[in-house]
């Protein structure tokens, strides 16, 4: 039970700012509870950094890829799936095959057209214009009819996360508590993506606000998993997610505040990756938490997320250079390997040793303090995602679905001391985690502490312990976007029942190249 003085606080904390209404408090005050926990936590905790605000962005982002092509190349189609092994395209053989004349644009828009209306359950999309993705089709045909170069994106079908402003689309993010409009200009991301070649076939559902777990939508409907029928595709990608699993699209553009990439790439069983913080702008996107917030594809595969990745980051195409050398694997077990699911347990560790045996160099190592991770996460966010959203939540919260509601709510009890310990923590923890990694070793951990949870499930059980769904599902993710480190999401294999397993390969700021190429050595080395 909540301890009364919280009670009389977030009273007291209503009443003063007006952003909770009396009958919700009860509501209120049980999302407070589901959290306290990590907050005490925090309270209680021995800081000796300065506030670190956000993470320090690396500037030469040319450094980040150097060498990239090396990652985004060979065949990288065969892929671990729940009921049966499906292949598709990648990016690179769909662009090839434009470029060469042997499948045309026009053919491409048509394709996935048909099978969206084949698999419209899914409601992976919730804004598809025909209009506009025949007529970009035509204008990359009539570019290569006159001998020009489209781009290394060439009629790839590309889905934007619906946060995104999309030209001549309406921007939902998710939502009907706010009408942002019909957009006049392509996000930078977009732009990019468009300039490269890439078609843009719509806009895809979400998690309203990308505020949640789920993407079980209230206004445009739930996102279903293609993979794993009857579990949660994860969210808030989840539209982005659905539709690359399913082969509707190549690559669907994410965001990621606390996992939003890499734990729908985990329900779902695909390749899902941040970047290091900044390299991709975030500009034209609908904030959620300011100093969280990154954006990176989903794909079928580590290839195809490096060559998408590289030109959304604005970098050029590099030479081709192979991986050298097995790499160094640390496995923090501390946090990473605790209250977790014994099947994802099992999981992760069978494709360690199979790792270890092709040579990989694995070591345990502990980060000082990473324990405090879900009390920086959960006051970082609450507290930003309060003030981005402050006008929906004035103005017009009665249009929002209850979960988000109530998580922008509980935003607003967060005090300004509070918010800036867990700064000084998070800064501390993200010092202690590169000491560890040193220039070359990686973090290998587990994409998430349990399988995909069933729909309209709201706790799972972890060796008899009820844990709340929102905050466990991005127990192991959120580190690594409050740290602004590069980490990437990738199949390691199914679970007993059937169910994908995901790990994340985790990489120092600015080592965006690095981490690409190790999960492509152990991509390749996993499907063998």
């Amino acid at each position: 039970m909540i301890d009364t003085k919280y009670k009389t606080f977030i009273k007291a904390i209503s009443q003063l700012k007006g952003s909770i209404k009396r009958g919700r408090l009860p509501k209120v005050e049980k999302q407070w509870n589901s959290g306290v926990q990590d907050l005490i936590k925090i309270l209680d905790a021995d800081v000796k950094c300065d506030p670190g605000i956000s993470p320090e962005k690396v500037e030469d982002l040319e450094l980040l890829l150097k060498g990239a092509k090396s990652v985004a190349t060979g065949d990288a189609s065969r892929k671990i799936f729940c009921e049966k092994e499906r292949v598709y395209p990648s990016v690179s053989d769909i662009a090839d095959k434009v470029m060469r004349g042997l499948v045309s644009p026009v053919d491409v828009a048509s394709n996935f057209l048909d099978n969206v209306k084949k698999q419209r359950h899914l409601n992976a999309f919730i804004s598809i214009r025909p209009d506009k993705i025949y007529a970009d089709a035509k204008l990359i045909q009539r570019k290569l009819d006159s001998g020009e170069v489209p781009g290394p994106l060439a009629g790839v079908p590309v889905g934007i996360k619906d946060l995104m402003s999309v030209e001549g689309y309406r921007l939902t993010a998710g939502t009907k508590a706010k009408d942002y409009g019909i957009q006049q200009e392509d996000a930078p991301v977009v732009r990019r993506l468009r300039a490269a070649g890439a078609l843009i076939v719509g806009t895809t559902n979400l998690h309203e606000l990308a505020f949640g777990v789920t993407s079980q939508n209230p206004h445009f409907g739930h996102v279903k998993n293609p993979t794993a029928p009857g579990y949660i595709p994860g969210g808030s990608s989840g539209g982005s997610a659905a539709a690359v699993a399913s082969g509707l699209i190549a690559m669907g553009v994410g965001s990621c505040t606390g996992g939003s990439i890499r734990q729908p790439a985990a329900c779902c069983g695909v390749v899902g990756f941040k970047g290091t913080w900044g390299a991709v702008p975030t500009d034209g996107v609908v904030p959620l938490a300011w100093s969280l917030d990154h954006i990176g594809p989903i794909t079928r595969s580590v290839s195809d997320a490096a060559l998408t990745f590289e030109v959304m980051a604005g970098l050029a195409i590099s030479k081709r250079r192979d991986v050298e050398s097995p790499p160094s694997l640390i496995v923090p077990r501390k946090y990473f390997y605790e209250n977790i699911d014994p099947r994802v347990r099992n999981t992760v560790q069978n494709a360690i040793d199979k790792l270890q045996e092709f040579g990989a160099n694995v070591s345990n190592r502990d980060i000082m303090g990473i324990d405090y991770s879900p009390g920086i996460q959960a006051i970082t966010i609450a507290s930003e995602a309060s003030q981005a959203n402050e006008e929906i939540l004035k103005n017009n919260p009665d249009a929002l679905g209850d979960d988000v509601r109530l998580r922008l709510e509980a935003g607003h009890v967060y005090l300004a001391t509070e918010y800036l310990k867990a700064q000084r923590l998070r800064r501390q923890v993200r010092t202690a985690a590169m000491t560890i990694m040193g220039s070359e070793s990686v973090f290998l951990v587990p994409a998430m502490p349990v399988l995909p949870p069933k729909i309209n499930s709201s706790t799972v059980m972890i060796d008899g312990k009820e844990m709340h769904l929102g905050s466990l599902l991005t127990r192991f993710t959120s580190p690594f976007n409050f740290c602004g480190f590069p980490a990437l999401s990738m199949p390691c294999g199914v679970a007993e029942n059937g169910l994908p397993v995901n790990i994340q390969i985790v990489g120092q700021p600015g080592s965006d190249l690095h981490v690409l190429r190790v999960a492509k050595w152990c991509e390749e080395r996993l499907s063998l």
